[in-house]
């Protein structure tokens, strides 16, 4: 269908979370992520606590619930006692502050007088000491506004980035310390973004505003969350997503998800239901001589069927909220949240299932008419029967509408899944353990802010005549062209920038080799710039060294103009009767790099002509 985000009351803002290349925030740790050499094993649970509020937060508390084990790897050179809460932090790391500050000050975000350390309440494992400390460096003004998109940078962090899932297996989940306290900056905008195309515009003017800092490139370094909503729905957060190019379609299939999510609360509406209550029961009886192999392991194992009636939701299940996602997968999502493997309903062939006599025992069992819907999970007691009650919870909130959620990204489609109720301000406290940063005018002053990358590609082109992707190019490698012009002045910029990322390129066309020029450039440039050879010879010289053969630099040496004529000559005469064309080929194919190309062509012409 096509979306009219103006008429739905499109909403939108993003976080943009980005790594810093400093560092660990609060200690000394590298931040390489090598993660070679194994030192220690941590096995801990987390639970929640009250925060600064006094009141303990939804998400952390459905964490808690969820009971989970979580094992923790160190790895050498990455962790140390701070990551595993058994030593105070250390100072906040000076390169990291500086960078939060710069930002802020680009962007001209209102810094605090006073910067706090707070700690964030975070239950679902990626943080070993059950928080994340972060810090508020700057808030919105009334100039906060990205200079492109027009979209207000309402707030800037800079926090400890989460641990890295290794593996989960059941109710046990690992991570690796390694990444945990990495240096991160959180920027949040307004909710002013107009559409799925502006919200990538938006993410991606951010992007390249943060890579004139120092920060960490690749996957993973860069993550987005984005927060939607439209009339009628409600602010879903949809966490870490990392593909730029296909943040467009995860905003549409959210926009479509919570507009159909509205459509079955009318639908439900116009079927005359206002409320129902929970009839789920414990119904294991009936499936004892199941032929469904799963549901009978799961019952020799001791575990329980739970089974639930959902009144009027008969069709309701099948319809699809999104590409490729039915409002029965959705559903099932919150009962996967505790463990299970999913849910059996009525919406579904139960013929696939081989439970077509247990199905009809159960519509008996529960009394169900003609439009109700009935649903099984199988588990151990304690599981089922949590997420039966989840099923149910968000069930019955199809009454009222959807509701306010963080949800994780699947990359392969870009949809979401459920991943726990929205966090509120009750999981922030105060860290005690690290003093209050004073910020003064002074202070600020003194924080440099670096070149855009933008200006930066300007000046590189203009200064040194080379087309803008090979600027781009040179800078992603971290290359530095100014090295090269100063070492080498009797070459020109232009031929040092494209030999540079031209020529690998090149060279791999035509005859499928790898080179890293940088190890060679130096040997042949040095060559080029004592006229030694000429820059037609760069080439095929790079050839023989990828071929890892040795160069005889003196089949290269550059002929003077009377030697030059003389072989030319020579040539023209073992070649008598060659059209002009043909013959500066030849010509060409024996002299190539011996001299420039444009002078052994006008010798040719001379000659022949």
């Amino acid at each position: 269908m096509e979306l009219n985000y103006k008429e739905l009351g499109f909403k939108c803002g993003i976080e943009i979370h980005q790594e810093l290349s400093t560092k660990k925030l609060f200690c000394e740790c590298s931040s390489s992520l090598n993660e070679k050499n194994q030192t220690c094993e941590i096995k801990r649970k987390l639970r929640a606590v009250a925060g600064e509020t006094g009141e303990v937060d939804e998400a952390a508390q459905y964490e808690h619930f969820r009971d989970r084990e979580f094992i923790y790897h160190g790895y050498e050179n990455e962790v140390c006692l701070v990551d595993t809460d058994s030593e105070p932090p250390h100072p906040v790391n000076k390169d990291a502050m500086n960078i939060a500050l710069g930002f802020a000050k680009l962007i001209k975000l209102k810094v605090p007088d006073t910067l706090c350390v707070m700690r964030k309440t975070v239950t679902d494992g990626s943080a070993c000491s059950g928080f994340q400390r972060t810090i508020l460096i700057g808030m919105e003004s009334d100039k906060s506004y990205l200079p492109k998109s027009k979209v207000k940078v309402t707030q800037l962090n800079l926090e400890e980035d989460a641990c890295k899932i290794e593996k989960k297996q059941g109710n046990y989940v690992s991570y690796s310390l390694s990444r945990q306290g990495i240096p991160l900056l959180e920027i949040g905008t307004d909710a002013t973004i107009k559409n799925p195309q502006h919200a990538k515009e938006t993410a991606l003017e951010i992007g390249t505003i943060l890579r004139s800092f120092n920060v960490k490139r690749g996957i993973g370094t860069i993550r987005q969350d984005v927060n939607v909503s439209i009339k009628g729905g409600a602010r879903i957060e949809v966490k870490g997503w990392q593909d730029l190019k296909t943040l467009t379609k995860l905003i549409e299939n959210e926009v479509l998800r919570q507009f159909n999510l509205i459509e079955i609360k009318k639908e439900l509406e116009k079927r005359g239901l206002k409320k129902f209550s929970k009839t789920s029961r414990e119904i294991t009886g009936i499936f004892k001589k199941t032929k469904n192999q799963i549901i009978s392991k799961i019952i020799k194992n001791k575990g329980k069927v739970y089974a639930l009636l959902l009144p009027n939701f008969s069709g309701l299940l099948k319809k699809e909220v999104c590409h490729g996602k039915t409002f029965g997968r959705e559903l099932s999502e919150y009962a996967k949240a505790y463990g299970t493997k999913g849910m059996i309903h009525t919406d579904e062939d139960i013929k696939k299932y081989q439970l077509e006599k247990e199905f009809d025992n159960l519509k008996k069992e529960l009394k169900a008419k003609k439009n109700d819907l009935i649903l099984i999970i199988a588990e151990n007691e304690k599981i089922a029967e949590k997420a039966i009650d989840a099923v149910y919870e968000r069930a019955l909130y199809c009454l009222k509408g959807i509701p306010e959620e963080t949800r994780i990204p699947n990359h392969e489609n870009a949809t979401s899944s459920y991943a726990r109720p929205l966090p509120g301000s009750h999981r922030m406290y105060p860290e005690t353990d690290v003093p209050m940063v004073p910020i003064t005018k002074e202070l600020l002053k003194r924080v440099d802010i670096p070149e855009l990358l933008t200006d930066k590609i300007g000046r590189l082109k203009n200064e040194f005549k080379v087309d803008e992707h090979i600027v781009k190019e040179l800078m992603k490698k971290g290359i530095d062209i100014n090295v090269f012009v100063k070492k080498y002045k009797n070459i020109d910029s232009k031929i040092i920038a494209s030999s540079i990322i031209e020529i690998p390129k090149e060279i791999k066309k035509r005859y499928n080799l790898e080179i890293d020029i940088l190890d060679y450039v130096d040997e042949v440039f040095e060559k080029l710039n004592n006229k030694e050879i000429s820059k037609d010879a760069v080439l095929e010289i790079l050839v023989e060294l990828a071929k890892g053969n040795k160069v005889d630099y003196s089949k290269y040496k550059v002929m003077d103009e009377k030697e030059l004529e003389k072989e030319i000559n020579k040539i023209i005469d073992s070649n008598k009767g060659a059209p002009l064309n043909a013959m500066i080929g030849i010509v060409m194919k024996e002299l190539r790099g011996k001299a420039p190309g444009k002078k052994i062509v006008e010798i040719v012409r001379k000659l022949v002509g």
